[in-house]
């Protein structure tokens, strides 16, 4: 139930600080604030692996396969973004 409750506070954060930037953001980056809350939501996963895997190791497998998970959407999502900014302003 810690677990959960964790996840569910630093997600509930995550969520409300990606909504307030991309709010404050151009069009222009809105890609990089779901990019950017993707990888903070793998860490997220990590770091409740690490807190939480004595209490609940049955849950370690969800812990790493949603960090890995989180973070490869999250490459997926900034590739386009960094091919296009790179295509704009060069170098």
């Amino acid at each position: 139930m810690r677990a959960l409750s964790f996840l569910l506070r630093a997600t509930a954060a995550v969520v409300l600080t990606g909504a307030l930037a991309w709010w404050l953001a151009g069009s222009f980056f809105h890609i990089p604030v779901i990019g950017v809350g993707l990888a903070v939501e793998a860490v997220i996963f990590w770091v409740c692996g690490l807190l939480y895997t004595e209490d609940y190791p049955h849950h370690m497998a969800t812990f790493a396969g949603m960090t890995v998970l989180f973070g490869l959407l999250s490459i997926a999502v900034m590739l386009p973004f960094a091919r296009q900014f790179v295509m704009l302003h060069g170098t």
